[in-house]
């Protein structure tokens, strides 16, 4: 995986109309019990909303958005156009529905992002869109603690290759990136408590304990 250094080059901003945000709210979420997990409410800077709310409000206001979901999908429906996961052989995961959304959009770029990640801060996909001029690869977020394989930015020309990893039994988010020689952006966060806020919200627990009503 390239590393790329940016502020060291001439760099160029991918423009929003070349681009589809996907929400990925098709997870099974088995460990936060029978609900679904991104319309879970969660009270961020006193506002009160489900997950995938604070989730959609980082998002430009002028991207068009499309969110990944196989329950629920009325609901998921109020908020944008749903797309269920295509049946692909043994196929599941996460990449199963980026490959889903690759085949509904139009733009030459998918802005990913999970539902379950309400503390994303403003802004946090800017880094992406900074990029060599004419270089159309993959590229995805390190928070600078951890490499967060769903937050990334991909060209929708990769979908042959990825129903081809998918087909072949693949799962693995970073194995995909690895595979497609993906770049790896670093965030723009000042200190530890930023990073923070690309923290996964996977339990009841941690639900209770990272939304601001319990702090």
């Amino acid at each position: 995986m390239i590393v790329l250094e940016l502020g060291k080059r001439a760099l160029d901003l991918i423009e929003t109309k070349d681009i589809t945000a996907v929400v990925l709210c098709g997870g099974e979420g088995s460990r936060f019990g029978p609900f679904e997990k991104p319309l879970a409410q969660f009270t961020k800077a006193g506002t009160t909303a489900a997950m995938v709310d604070h989730v959609l409000w980082t998002l430009p206001e002028n991207l068009p958005r499309l969110i990944s979901a196989n329950k629920c999908q009325g609901d998921y429906a109020t908020r944008g156009q749903v797309v269920g996961d295509e049946a692909l052989a043994d196929a599941r995961g996460p990449l199963l529905g980026v490959f889903s959304a690759m085949n509904v959009v139009s733009s030459r770029w998918i802005l990913v992002c999970p539902g379950d990640m309400p503390l994303l801060p403003q802004g946090w996909y800017q880094p992406l869109l900074e990029s060599v001029a004419d270089a159309e690869t993959s590229r995805v977020l390190h928070d600078g603690r951890r490499l967060q394989p769903l937050l990334c930015l991909i060209p929708t020309w990769l979908a042959e290759d990825l129903r081809n990893y998918l087909r072949d039994g693949g799962m693995s988010v970073q194995q995909w990136h690895s595979r497609v020689n993906a770049t790896e952006i670093l965030a723009s966060v000042a200190n530890e408590d930023a990073a923070s806020g690309f923290d996964n919200i996977n339990t009841q627990q941690a639900l209770e304990r990272l939304s601001d009503t319990q702090r």
